[in-house]
């Protein structure tokens, strides 16, 4: 009912105001199954540990029976009732239900920290669907600039080819070059619809493209080592892989109790008596300490905790593995949001170049002192330099928001 509500209210707000990365965040999290499966997985798991516990208590259980025989007894009676009550309590076993439990402890512990590992990429995904409508909303807009560039040239080269200052072929280059543009716009546009789809999806609300917040562009410094430190201190995978090692401990510990005796205090309690004789009673109560020790079972135990190390085993090379995978993912990402960093200073002046030659060469162009295929040319770079800026600039964003997940820290504000 609480997610409900909350639901509620981030849609009423998504309807009135702009939609912000953050709401966008918050109503795909409440939203998302993946998440839910989760949830309901980290429930079973905290039975589980709650079932565990139920091993430090006493056993009670209570019978209750009625005989009949073909042969009478003593009093001359063919039927008796038997009521009866044990009651047994485990003194020791070897630690193996201290240790069951403590496993069951952590592997409930594990997985709040693969529920957090979930959420974290429900995350990532919607910032990056988030930042791909950003991306492609100004794809979409160069696209266009460039088929009005091309349509304008068009009109120029008619008229220069109906006075013949320019042959067919020259008007035949532009009018290709022209639906080149228009496929390329058309495409953009079809890209952007699945973006905003895509978010859509997450989110679970209707979005209009114009309520989309667009988000401000910050280059923080980023220290490899520091990264490195947080990442190895917070990411939910590698927790999640600390906890259950520390249930395999637990397991190993629990199946080496097999081999030491079993410790029972038992009590009993049984009552029966003839149906027609009430006097006829026969009450019996017992108390007894028993203890038994396996001397031989097939060597099953020994298996057993061979097997617990083996595992246990396993899932250390898998923690070293992912620490690995992780410190190159990390790697990989920093030299990405560098490599942006540095295309974005050189895509920005590149582009003040590309608009200058376009200014130039679209005077030439009028003049005549300029081929049709070189004034293509210049309207081409400058397409693309304005495309550059665009994707330089997001992902350098893109990479920030990778990175955050990776070290599962906050570097900056997405606003």
């Amino acid at each position: 009912m609480q997610k409900l509500l909350i639901f509620l209210a981030l849609l009423t707000s998504t309807n009135l105001y702009a939609l912000s990365m953050q709401k966008a965040i918050d109503l795909a999290l409440i939203a998302n199954h993946s998440i839910k499966e989760q949830e309901h997985i980290l429930n079973e798991t905290k039975y589980n540990y709650k079932s565990s516990q139920g091993k430090f208590y006493p056993s009670l259980n209570i019978t209750y029976g009625q005989t009949t025989s073909n042969r009478k007894n003593n009093y001359n009676q063919n039927t008796t009732d038997s009521f009866g009550a044990n009651i047994q309590y485990n003194l020791f076993n070897g630690f193996s239900d201290f240790y069951n439990t403590k496993s069951q402890k952590y592997l409930y512990e594990a997985q709040k920290y693969y529920l957090q590992s979930t959420t974290e990429d429900i995350i990532l995904l919607v910032k990056s669907a988030y930042i791909n409508i950003l991306r492609q909303k100004q794809s979409v807009i160069v696209a266009k600039q460039s088929k009005d560039l091309l349509e304008e040239q068009k009109r120029e080269s008619a008229e220069f080819y109906r006075v013949g200052f320019i042959p067919k072929n020259d008007l035949l280059a532009v009018e290709v070059e022209l639906n080149k543009a228009i496929q390329n716009l058309l495409s953009a546009q079809s890209m952007l619809n699945y973006y905003i789809k895509t978010l859509e999806r997450y989110t679970r609300i209707k979005i209009n493209l114009d309520d989309i917040n667009e988000l401000q562009l910050h280059t923080p410094t980023l220290v490899e080592e520091k990264l490195k430190s947080i990442m190895l201190e917070k990411r939910a995978e590698i927790l999640y892989l600390d906890n259950i090692i520390q249930s395999k401990d637990s397991n190993i510990k629990s199946a080496r109790g097999e081999f030491l005796p079993d410790l029972n205090l038992i009590g009993e309690y049984t009552n029966s008596d003839n149906l027609k004789n009430s006097k006829n009673i026969n009450n019996e109560s017992t108390i007894q300490l028993q203890v038994s020790i396996n001397i031989f079972n097939g060597l099953s135990d020994k298996y057993n905790l061979e097997s617990a190390k083996t595992n246990k085993m396993a899932f250390t090379s898998q923690r070293a593995n992912l620490i690995e995978e992780l410190e190159l993912q990390l790697f990989n990402a920093i030299e990405n949001y560098n490599l942006a960093l540095n295309a974005y200073e050189v895509s920005k002046v590149a582009l003040t170049q590309a608009e200058e030659n376009y200014r130039i060469s679209k005077n030439r162009y009028k003049a005549r002192i300029m081929s049709t295929s070189d004034f293509l040319d210049a309207e081409y770079l400058l397409t693309e330099a304005r495309s550059n800026v665009v994707l330089n600039r997001y992902a350098i964003i893109q990479s920030l928001a990778e990175i955050e997940r990776i070290t599962q820290s906050k570097l900056v504000s997405f606003k």
